[in-house]
């Protein structure tokens, strides 16, 4: 007598229990995986809003973007042409102790013991790392100030041909 459709059915009575057994580990293990690349896009995205914002103040509704100190400090550099402003995150604070950037760490169901942190320099040398550091940069270009010097000192001018330079939105030392 064969078997009918409903009594080979009722003999699997464990696969949905064991498939979760053994699935549910790699799906905790996703989800981590997107909880932690979303977090760190969304840090990114809120990063982007303080530092558009925060470039944005210090502008003040001053078309012509760049002061004359951040001018000179460039000159400074040896930058003779200029034409963009930026501001952005930087890795850490002067006296290097404090990190401003947030980090995000993957984790792994397979290899949790890793003590990887996310200042080490060695995910520098081997290339691979467990951690993501979201920075954030934002500028704009400004008319193009070229720097002049004459009998009378040094003084920046904007030039009108230099405006229309497709590369005018750019740093030059020339």
């Amino acid at each position: 007598m064969k078997k009918s459709f409903l009594h080979s059915v009722s003999d699997q009575k464990g696969q949905a229990l064991f498939e979760l057994i053994i699935f549910l580990p790699f799906l905790i293990f996703l989800y981590t995986i997107y909880y932690t690349a979303g977090s760190s896009i969304n840090a990114s995205i809120n990063q982007q809003k303080s530092v558009r914002g925060y470039f944005y103040s210090l502008v003040k509704g001053n078309s012509y973007i760049n002061s004359l100190p951040e001018l000179e400090e460039l000159s400074g550099f040896s930058i003779k042409m200029v034409g963009f402003s930026a501001v952005g995150w930087r890795e850490k604070s002067e006296d290097g102790k404090k990190a401003f950037a947030p980090c995000f760490k993957f984790s792994s169901i397979l290899k949790n013991t890793s003590t990887e942190e996310c200042d080490d320099s060695s995910r520098e040398e081997g290339g691979k790392t467990r951690n993501i550091r979201v920075f954030t940069f934002y500028g704009v270009c400004g008319p193009v100030y070229t720097e002049v010097a004459d009998a009378t000192g040094k003084f920046f001018e904007i030039s009108p041909g230099a405006q229309m330079h497709p590369f005018s939105c750019a740093l030059a030392n020339e």
